[in-house]
């Protein structure tokens, strides 16, 4: 997966000269809370609703109302952006993104093709990814299983158990666990029985420390 595949295509933009009070316009209207920042074409920095909302005076300053309209109403979005913001290609990998955006405390990211924006990649992106390749919109059953190995055969053999009942894999995420060095698996499959697999596991002699079925549409389970 790559960002491509991840971001918001041919984003809002606004101009260095763009009114601080225009852009807030513009976030109000698009629903969004960043927007790219472009002179002559050039990506030369980004502006959040947080930086919009830094801008707007203090209320405890001692201007009148009429000199803090004024102030606002002068003021344009190059005094208060980012510069020359952190920027990905539509050919990174998604968990590469992932992984900067954590390191680095970042929040989005535009995305350059060639020099030229041709997208932005947001956290709302990233979690709206992680929801779908999780099968989260879909009702199914999550069963954990521990103490596994870095075998490829114990994998074959959950996927070959799967296969017997029929059932379709909505996500798999193997997670090491150091301290106790071993591997724990976390399956979501398309299922609202998920005993008669459970049961299958642990004949195989699989530690399935927890099943439980999910209603998507109120995360309910049983």
């Amino acid at each position: 997966m790559r960002i491509k595949d991840v971001m918001t295509r041919n984003p809002v933009t606004v101009g260095i000269d763009t009114l601080v009070m225009d852009a807030q316009k513009l976030m109000r209207e698009n629903d969004i809370r960043r927007l790219p920042v472009l002179d002559k074409g050039k990506l030369v920095g980004i502006i959040t609703q947080h930086d919009l909302l830094m801008a707007s005076p203090s209320p405890a300053t001692s201007l009148s109302i009429h000199e803090l309209n004024y102030l606002l109403s002068k003021m344009k979005v190059k005094e208060i952006m980012h510069k020359n913001p952190l920027t990905l290609t539509p050919e990174t990998p998604f968990e590469e993104a992932l992984k900067i955006g954590q390191d680095k405390k970042i929040g989005s990211f535009p995305v350059l093709d060639k020099g030229k924006l041709v997208g932005i990649a947001t956290e709302s992106d990233i979690v709206r990814f992680l929801t779908r390749a999780l099968g989260l919109r879909e009702e199914g059953s999550r069963i954990t299983i521990e103490g596994l190995g870095a075998s490829l055969s114990e994998l074959e053999k959950m996927i070959q158990i799967i296969n017997q009942h029929e059932t379709i894999i909505l996500s798999m995420i193997s997670m090491p666990r150091p301290e106790k060095k071993d591997w724990i698996v976390v399956l979501r499959l398309k299922t609202s029985q998920p005993d008669p697999i459970v049961k299958a596991f642990k004949k195989a002699g699989f530690n399935v420390t927890y099943a439980a079925w999910y209603k998507c549409e109120s995360g309910e389970t049983s």
